[in-house]
């Protein structure tokens, strides 16, 4: 069983597929590095929020196909032979449960694998299935009936339904990290079965109990924003599923009225049809009418929650939270989850009377909870600033970076500054991106990730990306109130730009998951970077949102707490006294010349300041098109100049453009090859250190020698 022959992708894009064995699958799952840095990426990204990154880490994990053996490809048309083996996929296991879970499905006989899948809510099994021959259409058919046998089968020994989308034969098993892998070589095969035929129920109307069961259950899905649309088919038919369980109709019934109904499903509606009936328990135990004067009105339902708990509207992340009420007050506030609305629907039910689920929704998310923004309600519960001391400054002081620290105090406090005014102006956005450029291990994230104080830090990003162009990182903006960008000397050109139009992005116009409507939402998320490599900036044009600092040592903020109330205080003091913390034109001058230091080379300057110089008062010069100046200075060069860099540069030089005979151009001074050699040896006489500075340039205007 060891050596039996398995095809293996290094990802789901991949189409060339290696042999290799069950023993060595097994021992990917148990001890890659490769499986496991994809599978702790993977769910760090989740964890963080960042959907996008998750699926990229999951589709570039390694995978193997379980039922098929495939030659140069992955297609039908690319099967070879067959494993004789079959899946089950459980995900979305709730908390707690999943060991449980684990333990049954290694403890039966027919279970060969066992491990976590990649999300680390779900399990992966295989298990052997005896009955496949070598005729590849009836291999097809076989292997469906036996993909819906098996899965049934471990849904009702485990009490918990299967993703029944894994039936078609060539699917793909991501690889995921698991030291806990269970292998049996001993397990024993599954052999098909004939189902046996469900009988109705004697004496009940089952036509007319399907049509109001099927009636009331739309119904109540449509209440609960369920619908029958794209990438939720499976979870409208499960939901169907358990109400008709509920309701009381019959097994046969319900599937087929699933089959004749869903047929554009890629699956069998019949079989989450019968998973959700593996609950016997819950079968016939919902009345089918209720008589709306038995059930709890408005008021009652409001009067009932007030015993029960505080809630409130998060206006940042469009939840209700909820605070249970306690013997000492209210607890802390937390996302208010299904499982709390379906706790306090059965309390209520129990207590107060009959009582409709969808009317505790709707209670929950009407005027009845207030709504509650968290910046403000922490900026504005802080103690007023004392006007003396600088808590901003000291923060600062924690940093230290070459070439001098009074920029770097001036520029935190206006990003700060900015960083208050963008949560509590909707109209005002923080366009400067505050950089720390600095070696690995030395804190700069960290730093960054302690400037929120713990009541907000759940809304600080780190986020690692190649684009910022997708619905997630535009949702971001309006979701977070920090966004550290890591890894920003690894960003290409094109990224960056990205980047620098969605900093600016006035308000956000997205359909957040799961919700109906597109919701317009204002940018709330002021940005931070980090990065290893200096010279990161490439924009011609200038760089004037980037607030670059080169870091020599941080003070580790575990060691060096912050003064939160107090930096915070400061900041809104300094917000509600209209503190101008946007940068000038003259500012915005020198913060350009001071950014250069962080600039990548570029071609185009330094060949023009090597044979151009503006000319001096009186001085005649020469009329020179950019036509001509890219053929003096492109001549021993082979890579392609850009003329519109070139435009850019004249201009930021401060070349006097002029107009000649219909041709637009620049009046110059070009040096002679003698000049030229004269130049280098004088520059090589008067040197100073390379390093962040406010100086000009000292080679736009040269010594004449």
């Amino acid at each position: 069983m060891n050596n039996l022959s398995l095809s293996l992708f290094k990802g789901y894009s991949d189409k060339c597929p290696s042999t290799v064995t069950l023993a060595e699958i097994i021992n990917l799952i148990h001890e890659s590095s490769v499986v496991r840095d994809h599978t702790e990426k993977h769910r760090y990204f989740l964890s963080q929020g960042n959907a996008a990154a998750a699926r990229r880490e999951k589709s570039s994990t390694p995978c193997f196909a379980v039922a098929v053996r495939f030659e140069d490809g992955k297609g039908q048309a690319h099967i070879h032979d067959w494993t004789g083996l079959c899946l089950a996929d459980i995900d979305h296991i709730e908390e707690g449960r999943l060991e449980e879970l684990r333990r049954k499905a290694c403890a039966d006989p027919h279970t060969l694998l066992v491990y976590g899948t990649i999300g680390g809510h779900g399990l992966r099994i295989l298990f052997l299935i005896d009955g496949l021959g070598t005729d590849h259409r009836q291999n097809q058919k076989l292997y469906r009936q036996f993909f819906e046998q098996t899965n049934r089968y471990y849904a009702e020994l485990l009490g918990c339904p299967c993703d029944l989308q894994c039936k078609n034969a060539t699917r793909l098993s991501g690889l995921a990290y698991d030291p806990a892998v269970f292998f049996n070589p001993e397990a024993q095969p599954f052999r098909l079965e004939q189902p046996a035929i469900s009988k109705r129920p004697k004496g009940r109307p089952a036509a007319c109990l399907l049509k109001d069961a099927v009636k009331a259950a739309r119904k109540e899905l449509e209440k609960s924003g369920i619908a029958y649309e794209p990438h939720h088919h499976n979870e409208y038919i499960m939901r169907m599923g358990y109400l008709l369980n509920a309701y009381g109709v019959p097994q046969v019934d319900a599937e087929q009225w699933a089959d004749a109904t869903f047929a554009d499903y890629d699956g069998s509606p019949a079989s989450v049809i019968a998973s959700c009936y593996t609950h016997t328990e819950s079968h016939g135990t919902r009345p089918l009418k209720e008589k709306a004067s038995g059930t709890s009105n408005v008021k009652q339902i409001e009067e009932y929650l007030n015993r029960q708990a505080a809630f409130r509207q998060n206006v940042i992340t469009g939840q209700c939270e909820i605070a249970y009420l306690t013997t000492d007050g209210a607890s802390e506030f937390v996302p208010l989850t299904d499982r709390d609305v379906n706790s306090l629907w059965t309390r209520m039910s129990k207590e107060v009377g009959r009582t409709r689920q969808s009317d505790i929704h709707s209670v929950l998310h009407s005027e009845y909870v207030p709504l509650y923004n968290p910046f403000r309600d922490y900026l504005q519960g802080l103690p007023a600033w004392d006007g003396t001391t600088d808590h901003i400054a000291e923060l600062a002081s924690t940093v230290h970076v070459a070439g001098g620290q009074a920029r770097f105090t001036e520029y935190f406090r206006k990003w700060l500054v900015g960083l208050v005014a963008g949560v509590l102006e909707e109209s005002q956005v923080n366009h400067q991106i505050l950089v720390l450029i600095g070696s690995q291990g030395s804190y700069k994230t960290t730093w960054f990730n302690y400037l929120l104080p713990p009541e907000l830090r759940r809304y600080f990003l780190t986020k690692v990306s190649n684009s910022y162009a997708n619905k997630d990182d535009l949702l971001s903006l309006s979701e977070f109130m920090l966004i550290c960008l890591e890894e920003i000397d690894e960003m290409s050109p094109a990224t960056l730009n990205q980047l620098k139009a969605m900093v600016t992005l006035k308000s956000v116009n997205e359909r957040a998951a799961y919700a109906r409507n597109k919701d317009h939402r204002p940018h709330i998320a002021s940005f931070c970077a980090t990065g290893n490599n200096v010279h990161f900036l490439n924009d011609p044009s200038g760089n004037r949102r980037w607030l670059p600092f080169e870091v020599e040592s941080i003070d580790p903020p575990q060691e060096h707490p912050v003064d939160y109330a107090g930096v915070y205080a400061q900041a809104y003091h300094y917000w509600q006294n209209h503190f101008r913390y946007w940068f000038n034109a003259e500012e915005i001058e020198s913060l350009n010349r001071y950014n250069r230091y962080f600039e990548t080379p570029n071609l185009e300057r330094e060949l023009i300041l090597i044979h151009f110089r503006r000319t001096l008062p009186g001085e005649a010069g020469i009329f020179v098109t950019t036509a001509y100046i890219l053929n003096q200075i492109n001549r021993y060069i082979r890579q392609p100049l850009s003329p519109i860099k070139v435009g850019i540069l004249m201009k930021q030089l401060g070349f006097q453009a002029i107009r000649f005979s219909g041709q637009r151009g620049y009046r110059v001074y070009e040096y002679t090859g003698e000049e030229i050699v004269r130049n280098r040896h004088a520059a090589a006489r008067f040197t100073q250190e390379d390093g962040p500075d406010d100086e000009e340039e000292a080679a736009v205007e040269p010594v004449l020698l």
